[in-house]
C-alpha cells in the first residue's frame, strides 16, 4: 500500500532549548482499530517487512511501514484513541495515457492523538493512519473523536474506493504531529540539494549546496542554502496527480513503504496498543 509521492520529512519542531512546564495530561488509552485485529495481522504482522527486489512489486526494495489487517470489506473501523481528525479524503489509483499504474491509497483517515509526555519519552503526539477504507467515511477534518468511535469501514475487494487493493485495513502509527518535517524527507532533500540541486527563483534555476530547513505556518518549509542568498519554499503536503480527481493534499510522510531508516518514524501498532490498552 503505497502513497504516491515524495519521500517524507520528520519532526524538527524545537526551535529553542528552554524547558517549558507543560500541563499534566491524562494517560493515553488505546484500543485496536477493528474486531479481529490480532488474528488479521497473521502472526507477527508485516510491520517493517522488506519487499525483495526480486519480487514483481511496485514497492520492491522498500520496507512496509504499518500492519496489514486481513479482514473482510465492510468491517467496521474505530478510532484507536481520543483525538481529532486531521485528514479524511479519497485518493484514487489511476492509469496514465501511457498505461502506467499510479498506486494511491483510496479512502484514508488520519487522527492525531495527544500523549502524556511524562510517560512517553518526549513523544507528545502520535497519528493513527487508516488506509484502504470504503467511501462511507464517518468523520471530517476537524472532528473530535473518542476511543472506539466508528469512523469508517474497510473497502471492498479491489474496488476503486480502496485504491484497487485486496480487501484489508492498512493501519499505521506515526510519531509526532501531522504537520512536521520528517527525517526521511529531510534526508532526501539534503541529498538532492547536494547532488542535483533544487529549483530557486522565478526561472527555476537549479542551485546546489548545503541547506537548512525551517517550518513556517500553513504547511510550508523554507529551504535556505547555507552561505548563499538563495531560498526556496516547499509544501509539507502532496496530492494525487490524477487528472480526473484532485483530492485534498495529504502530508508527505503518509506513505505505505519507505527505506530502513524511515521505519524509525513509525511504531509497530500491535505492540503499542497492547502496551496502552484500557485496564480491565
Amino acid at each position: 500500500m503505497l502513497f504516491p509521492c515524495w519521500i517524507a520529512i520528520g519532526a524538527l519542531f524545537l526551535l529553542g532549548t528552554d524547558s517549558v512546564q507543560k500541563p499534566s495530561v491524562e494517560p493515553a488509552v488505546f484500543q485496536y482499530p477493528c474486531d479481529g485485529y490480532l488474528s488479521g495481522i497473521r502472526g507477527k504482522g508485516n510491520f517493517g517487512k522488506y519487499i525483495s527486489r526480486t519480487k514483481r512489486s511496485p514497492f520492491a526494495g522498500s520496507y512496509h511501514l504499518a500492519e496489514d489487517v486481513w479482514v473482510d470489506g465492510g468491517t467496521k473501523v474505530f478510532s484507536v484513541a481520543d483525538g481529532h481528525v486531521v485528514y479524511s479524503d479519497f485518493s484514487p489509483t489511476w492509469t496514465d495515457p501511457d498505461g502506467h499504474m499510479h498506486w494511491n491509497l483510496g479512502n484514508v483517515i488520519v487522527v492525531e492523538h495527544q500523549l502524556p509526555t511524562s510517560k512517553e519519552e518526549d513523544l507528545e503526539l502520535i497519528c493513527s493512519v487508516y488506509v484502504h477504507l470504503a467511501a462511507d467515511r464517518r468523520v471530517q477534518v476537524g472532528d473530535q473523536v473518542t476511543r472506539g468511535q466508528l469512523i469508517g469501514f474497510v473497502g471492498a475487494n479491489k474496488s476503486e474506493e480502496n485504491g484497487r487493493y485486496p480487501e484489508h485495513l492498512h493501519f499505521g502509527l506515526h510519531r509526532g504531529p501531522y504537520l512536521q518535517i520528517s527525517p526521511a524527507w529531510q534526508r532526501s532533500l539534503i541529498q538532492r540539494a547536494r547532488d542535483i540541486g533544487l529549483p530557486c527563483g522565478q526561472d527555476g534555476q537549479l542551485v546546489t549546496g548545503e541547506i537548512k530547513l525551517k517550518l513556517l505556518p500553513k504547511e510550508t518549509v523554507q529551504v535556505e542554502f547555507i552561505g548563499q542568498s538563495q531560498k526556496t519554499w516547499l509544501s509539507l503536503l502532496v496530492g494525487s496527480t490524477s487528472l480526473g480527481y484532485q483530492p485534498a493534499d495529504i502530508a508527505a510522510w503518509c506513505q505505505g513503504y519507505g527505506d530502513k531508516q524511515t521505519i524509525e518514524e513509525w511504531i509497530r501498532p500491535s505492540k503499542w496498543i497492547r502496551e496502552h490498552l484500557a485496564p480491565k
